[in-house]
């Protein structure tokens, strides 16, 4: 038995039982069960807990809703798989009401839910009916966050006309190739008798947040080869031809390249706090209009294959592709402003969560947390220990000390800031049920494939063991 949704542990101990009647299977949902049952007392004992979700389809076209839980337990924050249900329609009546009856079923509160993250789906977050309105009628002190992913990946959706023409050239180009097995091993063999760096391209997907910037930078580096490629074949060629489309392509691969980095930090700022995410988001901005002001000074050190094809091919760049570029970046940055600007400025006046020593008392806060805030602030031993990047450590380890301040600091550092766990998720839950398992039922799989607890399989079934063998 391969090790796919448990160690090789719990595996060895699983081998160890006379394979009969589903005994295997059976032993899957026993452990599963275990690890849902733990996750559920800790839970119930944990004063605060925050929910991520979102809907995907599995190999059957089932639509499957996958909720994560972030709580507190043993004076740290733990985040698991909370449960995984199959969907019929995807309303928000019919997500909110599968939520709100596992909630009740398992004796957890909807007053502990202080926080729910969703991507900006009319049925997640719309105005009057959605899931995120009928969970905080259950718990109005309750935050929603839109992903920060999401609004990301909207953000960088965004493209002049010009730019979006060149986007799908470029995939269509890649398609060309890669739609066929006997065009991708002709291109394979035409880039191995080259000598090039990488053989093949890479297919672009909207789904994949990642793909735009890998799939134009593969498409620049392998430009020559796909010239000589699609000689004779396509008019796709006359676009590879054509200095203009490479130096708009180049800037494009650059671009995405950036926005992938951001993106690959936000995919783990799970473990980071809503500020530091909102530091990084800041900053990029500020970039944004640094690489505008070089662009327009005609320097183009800021984006690396752009300034290379440049040097290379001993080009001046027309003042309307210039113009483009500068454009395009103050319209990501305008972007950027719209989906972040409104929550940071809502933040910055809980900026005393992340500063707690600062001399300014915040004009908001209750006479009994102020009072707490001016005592913590003057606590040399805490100032000197106090580490910007453990946040959230700082405030659970003063929260018997100072219960109010810790209060309301925790409400805003314990909700997620993306749905990227569902995400993963979704991707474990591809590599479970597959085409030859389609009639699995996911919801104790995956469990096991993704839980952060760990599971005493051998108590499990030595719990059980004397129903599988009563003769025993």
């Amino acid at each position: 038995m391969r090790p796919t949704m448990f160690g090789e542990k719990e595996v060895k101990e699983i081998e160890r039982i006379p394979l009969s009647n589903n005994t295997v299977a059976r032993r899957i949902d026993e452990m599963a069960e275990w690890a849902e049952d733990e996750l559920i007392r800790r839970v119930v004992c944990s004063k605060y807990y925050t929910l991520q979700l979102d809907e995907s389809t599995d190999v059957q076209g089932l639509s499957q809703l996958l909720v994560f839980v972030r709580y507190i337990w043993q004076n740290d924050v733990h985040k698991d798989i909370l449960f995984c249900k199959p969907i019929s329609r995807g309303t928000a009546e019919e997500i909110f009401n599968a939520i709100d009856s596992y909630i009740k079923e398992k004796g957890l509160q909807w007053k502990n839910c202080f926080g729910i993250c969703t991507d900006g789906a009319g049925a997640m977050c719309g105005k009057n009916s959605s899931v995120v309105t009928r969970v905080l009628k259950q718990s109005p002190c309750a935050l929603w966050t839109h992903c920060s992913l999401h609004r990301e990946a909207l953000v960088s959706k965004a493209l002049p006309t010009d730019f979006k023409t060149v986007l799908n050239t470029a995939v269509k180009i890649v398609n060309y190739i890669k739609t066929t097995p006997l065009q991708v091993r002709l291109f394979q063999k035409l880039c191995e008798e080259m000598g090039s760096l990488h053989t093949s391209l890479l297919l672009h997907t909207e789904v994949r947040w990642l793909s735009r910037g890998k799939v134009l930078t593969r498409l620049v580096e392998l430009r020559n080869e796909v010239t000589i490629y699609l000689e004779g074949k396509t008019e796709y060629i006359e676009s590879l031809l054509d200095k203009e489309f490479i130096l708009k392509l180049t800037y494009l691969a650059d671009i995405f390249s950036k926005l992938n980095e951001l993106n690959l930090y936000l995919q783990g700022s799970n473990e980071s706090d809503i500020f530091a995410v909102h530091d990084r988001i800041r900053a990029f901005m500020k970039k944004l209009m640094l690489w505008k002001s070089c662009i327009e000074d005609g320097k183009y050190d800021c984006f690396e294959t752009l300034e290379t094809f440049i040097i290379e091919n001993q080009l001046q760049p027309k003042t309307n592709i210039l113009s483009a570029i500068s454009t395009h970046l103050s319209l990501l940055k305008n972007n950027f402003d719209a989906y972040f600007g409104e929550e940071m400025k809502k933040l910055d006046s809980l900026n005393w969560i992340c500063n707690p020593f600062q001399d300014r008392l915040p004009s908001s806060m209750s006479t009994k947390a102020s009072e707490e805030l001016i005592d913590l602030s003057e606590d040399t031993s805490l100032k000197n220990s106090f580490n910007r990047k453990q946040l959230t450590k700082f405030w659970l380890s003063v929260a018997g000390n100072y219960p109010c301040l810790f209060d309301e600091a925790i409400k805003v550092l314990l909700p997620f800031s993306t749905s990227y766990l569902c995400e993963a998720g979704f991707s474990a839950m591809i590599s479970i049920k597959t085409k030859y398992r389609n009639k699995l039922d996911l919801s104790n799989s995956l469990r096991l494939k993704v839980t952060k607890i760990e599971v005493d399989a051998k108590a499990v079934m030595t719990k059980n063991r004397k129903q599988i063998h009563p003769s025993h």
